[in-house]
């Protein structure tokens, strides 16, 4: 799995030149939803939810977005 979310990590898109709204963000942000879901709902949650505001303030939930993924990851990398 944490495979998945350094993957995720690596393919995070470009937030300073992509529309929010895109095919291609909203395909990468349900991956993520549901690969960080299967390992904390919690931090799903919260990635949804500044997921929901992405077209308000891009620079604010993206970087919040891109934490979740390193908290998960942290997370993941205690139990191995």
């Amino acid at each position: 799995m944490s495979l998945r979310i350094a993957d995720l990590m690596r393919s995070v898109p470009d937030w300073a030149h992509v529309d929010p709204l895109s095919a291609e963000v909203t395909a990468w942000l349900d991956r993520a939803y549901q690969t960080v879901h299967g390992i904390d709902p919690v931090e799903a949650g919260a990635m949804r939810v500044h997921a929901q505001f992405l077209p308000t303030d891009v620079r604010r939930h993206s970087v919040e977005i891109l934490e979740a993924l390193r908290r998960v990851n942290k997370k993941l990398e205690g139990r191995e």
